[in-house]
């Protein structure tokens, strides 16, 4: 059976293998231990920090091919596969399991985390692609439910949701759900913090709060929800954080320095000291690129405004 699982991930199983393995999996505890291992290493494609990391997953894929085919002659080892599923992008594994019904894995879950600083790009096993932001976690199931496709998320994620319409994608945060069909949109959604944003680019979104009984509200493209005192309110805007999902660049307009402070300390897990609550209000246009260290970004920024700022500590920082 340790070949067949070998041959599945590999794509070169036969129709009959198939339903042999599935039924290998109801019996035998170990090998369905092995396969939920694998499965989500295929569910959970790759961590990428740039654009041109794509390129690499791309060249890896067809390095992976190259030696699944020369495999006729040369065995592959267990542990060899086991880290080209790692690399290999999803190629269908969700509905492979919809067809035999694989309820056995539906409780099983695994936590994704971007570390502070970097992002992490991730494509799921239906398609639907996510990009999350530094300190950010994403809780997916290794098998998606048939009728409803739910992750539950903590921090911030960019989300392009792969259209099913027989199966809704809910994200879930501390105390709102997102429900969609097929879409594009931004969570801004950080544990332990007040603050929660929907910026929708396209399709359409229901945000609802659970407190609420599920009342909610519908977006639009080009509008965006977010809280005040406690409610949840829509607002025209205009997604402006592109070059974000594209090239890792953070753009800011027109933002007052406290509101900038205040995302530095949630992506590079910082305390900012401000000893002149003054500079708070200072407004700043600029873009940085998202993976710089937060000295290289205050020291950019300080270069045009009107403070100064003394490192304290991995974790403190204090702007005066």
């Amino acid at each position: 059976m340790e070949e067949y699982l070998h041959n599945y991930f590999l794509g070169i199983m036969t129709d009959s293998e198939k339903e042999r393995l599935f039924k290998e999996l109801e019996k035998d505890a170990a090998l369905k231990e092995e396969f939920a291992a694998l499965q989500n290493s295929m569910a959970l494609s790759g961590l990428m920090e740039e654009e041109g990391d794509k390129r690499m997953a791309a060249v890896k894929l067809k390095e992976l091919k190259r030696m699944a085919a020369k495999r006729r002659v040369l065995r592959l080892s267990w542990k060899m596969v086991k880290y080209a599923a790692m690399i290999l992008l999803v190629v269908g594994t969700w509905l492979l399991s919809k067809e035999y019904n694989l309820d056995i894995y539906s409780r099983e879950y695994t936590w994704v985390q971007a570390p502070k600083g970097q992002r992490v790009y991730v494509t799921l096993a239906d398609g639907t692609t996510v990009w999350l932001n530094p300190c950010t976690r994403l809780k997916v199931p290794n098998v998606f439910d048939a009728r409803q496709r739910i992750v539950e998320l903590e921090g911030e994620g960019f989300f392009k949701v792969m259209k099913n319409a027989e199966a809704p994608f809910i994200v879930k945060t501390d105390k709102y759900d997102i429900r969609v069909l097929g879409t594009e949109f931004n969570v801004f959604a950080y544990p332990d913090r007040d603050d929660f944003e929907t910026e929708l680019v396209t399709g359409s979104v229901y945000i609802c709060d659970r407190e609420e009984n599920g009342q909610g509200i519908y977006l639009k493209p080009d509008e965006k929800a977010i809280v005040l005192n406690g409610r949840l309110h829509k607002l025209s805007s205009e997604y402006k954080q592109r070059q974000l999902q594209t090239n890792g660049i953070y753009t800011f307009g027109d933002q007052p320095f406290g509101d900038l402070l205040k995302r530095l300390e949630l992506w590079y897990e910082v305390k900012f000291i401000v000893k002149n609550p003054e500079i708070l209000k200072q407004i700043y246009n600029g873009k940085f690129r998202q993976n710089d260290s937060i000295e290289s970004i205050l020291q950019a920024i300080k270069d045009v405004g009107k403070f100064q700022y003394r490192i304290l500590s991995d974790k403190e920082i204090e702007i005066f």
